[in-house]
């Protein structure tokens, strides 16, 4: 399933439905696989050149949608010229089709000639070659647009069937997938289906922001401090703010910062005991150094009278004895 289609936001699947061109109507968008025959640069080349060809039939090219137009190569010469530059011939077979439901709408071959000094520079020639107006290729693209027109048209109910049974088993982006690939062209199917996309993508974003919220709760309750918190914000902050579950995640966020001021709070409570702790240590210590100075004053002021008294006996008993 092509479920990066799903990167679009709500408002595009609320988008009212106007007088536009048939260009916009159907969408088939252009995907070459990785064949081992193809060299890398070759196939984007190739991928390019059926964009050429999708828009050139007034048909949009798009990158979200269900239909693609592919190519197979099949090499039927290969030869080196005289100037040493190898010349194929080779066999192109387009396809339209479904990538969801896997219908092929429509096939084509054309023959296609290139030259070049390597071989990825002789399929590049080639497939610079296919002139987007080429009468098979149209045919093709416009025998598959009407298939596409047709089908959704008589089986609009199945569509919308087959989203709902996504939806039953949660599988939210496949069921995007198959509503958003309706062609605007198929009026009354598309505004049915882009209505029910609307329904089933806020069941899609609350089903993962519910996710995100769990794995937001999990990595809070770890340790329950700033660094879990921090963490907890980052995977919050992934939640689409459409969500229905977003009240859920800004309670978890008032609740992660009830738990902190809680937290601060305790802390503040725990260092104002242990000031006051020490704070009483050192009162106690000076009522103690004071209670000792005391002592030490009274004895002190003891041990001045009685060696006051000293002097005076030992003087008088001096004066005495000099006459």
């Amino acid at each position: 399933m092509r479920k990066y289609i799903l990167t679009c936001l709500l408002g595009i699947f609320c988008l009212s439905i106007t007088a536009q061109s048939n260009a916009s109507l159907v969408s088939i968008s252009a995907v070459q696989p990785d064949y081992e025959n193809i060299p890398e640069e070759a196939r984007a080349n190739l991928e390019t050149t059926m964009q050429r060809i999708i828009t050139s039939c007034g048909v949009a090219n798009s990158a979200a949608d269900r239909f693609i137009m592919t190519a197979r190569m099949d090499v039927i010469t290969r030869e080196v010229n005289s100037a040493g530059m190898i010349v194929q011939r080779m066999e192109m077979t387009f396809v339209i089709g479904d990538v969801i439901d896997e219908k092929i709408y429509g096939t084509t071959t054309i023959n296609a000639v290139g030259i070049g000094a390597t071989e990825t520079k002789c399929l590049i020639k080639a497939f610079q070659g296919i002139k987007s107006n080429n009468e098979k290729l149209a045919n093709l693209v416009n025998t598959a647009k009407d298939k596409i027109l047709a089908y959704y048209t008589d089986n609009c109910h199945l569509v919308l069937q087959d989203a709902e049974r996504m939806v039953g088993m949660q599988q939210y982006n496949d069921a995007l997938a198959i509503l958003v690939g309706v062609p605007q062209a198929c009026e009354e199917c598309y505004t049915a289906c882009q209505t029910k996309a609307v329904d089933v993508y806020k069941l899609l974003i609350d089903h993962e922001g519910k996710q995100l919220i769990q794995n937001a709760r999990s990595a809070w309750l770890v340790k329950r401090d700033y660094d879990c918190a921090e963490k907890a914000l980052d995977i919050l902050a992934k939640v689409n703010p459409h969500a229905p579950c977003q009240s859920e995640a800004n309670a978890l966020i008032a609740d992660i910062n009830k738990q902190l001021r809680k937290i601060e709070a305790a802390k503040a409570a725990a260092a104002k005991a242990q000031w006051d702790f020490k704070l009483k240590q050192y009162e106690d210590k000076m009522e103690l150094e004071r209670q000792k100075q005391e002592g030490w004053n009274t004895l002190a002021r003891r041990f001045g009278k009685i060696e006051i008294g000293y002097k005076k006996e030992k003087a008088y008993k001096i004066g005495s004895s000099s006459k």
